[in-house]
């Protein structure tokens, strides 16, 4: 009798300790996207730690979170992600959920000059 009341306590905790735990795993991590730079320039992840990437543009043109190798490595990618491409118009917010793989990534905006006006990046994983 004892046995089923702690196996029966233990079925009805489980499932919650599952979801506080798998809610609690994943880090957002933000970065802002403006004319012409990315905030910050500089992603420091963990490779295996799932994470929700939350790409805010604060301007008011469309803008672009390009890094095809990154999102190519890495798995579980859910949202809106084309070619390695995230496309976030302006005054707008884009998540993104993803497991990093162990490596160094550029970030760049493709869109015309951006890039070489500054909007440019590194991604490590470690």
């Amino acid at each position: 009798m004892r046995y089923l009341i702690v196996l029966s306590t233990a079925m009805l905790c489980a499932p919650g300790a599952a979801t506080a735990q798998g809610e609690g795993a994943v880090r957002t991590v933000e970065v802002k996207l403006s004319s012409f730079d990315f905030t910050p320039a500089a992603l420091h992840l963990k490779s295996g730690e799932p994470i929700l990437l939350h790409l805010v543009n604060t301007g008011s043109g469309g803008h672009n979170f390009t890094a095809p190798e990154f999102f190519a490595a890495a798995s579980g990618v859910s949202g809106p992600v084309r070619k390695g491409t995230v496309e976030v118009s302006g005054h707008q917010a884009v998540d993104v959920r993803l497991t990093p793989s162990h490596g160094a990534y550029h970030l760049r905006c493709s869109h015309t000059f951006h890039s070489t006006f500054g909007m440019h990046g590194e991604i490590d994983v470690q």
